[in-house]
């Protein structure tokens, strides 16, 4: 399953995160996430101020341990998302969609 999770730092924690943040390494970083949480991407605000990051896990046990991590430095929320093509078909099967008429080459 995927989740957002966002991301603030507030004023008087930002050179205490971003020193514990910028000394992390890769390796820092697969372990602080754990095994059992897939980063697809993340993201930081230019100012430093906070950011968004994309994780794939079905353990919500180890999103929970991993935001705990970061909770005493950061405000922190997670949501559940869903790519485009899991969004559209949970639309195509409402009964209010519409779909567009499909063309045909009549050669």
């Amino acid at each position: 399953m995927l989740f957002q999770v966002n991301w603030t730092i507030s004023p008087h924690k930002r050179i205490e995160c971003w020193n514990i943040f910028g000394n992390m390494t890769p390796e820092d970083d697969l372990k602080d996430a754990g095994d059992k949480i897939k980063v697809l991407g993340r993201w930081h605000r230019l100012s430093g101020a906070g950011g968004v990051c994309i994780c794939d896990t079905d353990d919500h046990a180890a999103l929970n341990s991993w935001m705990l991590n970061w909770s005493p430095v950061c405000e922190i929320t997670v949501e559940p998302v869903v790519d485009d093509a899991a969004s559209r078909a949970a639309l195509q099967d409402k009964p209010f969609f519409t779909a567009k008429e499909q063309k045909t080459d009549d050669a």
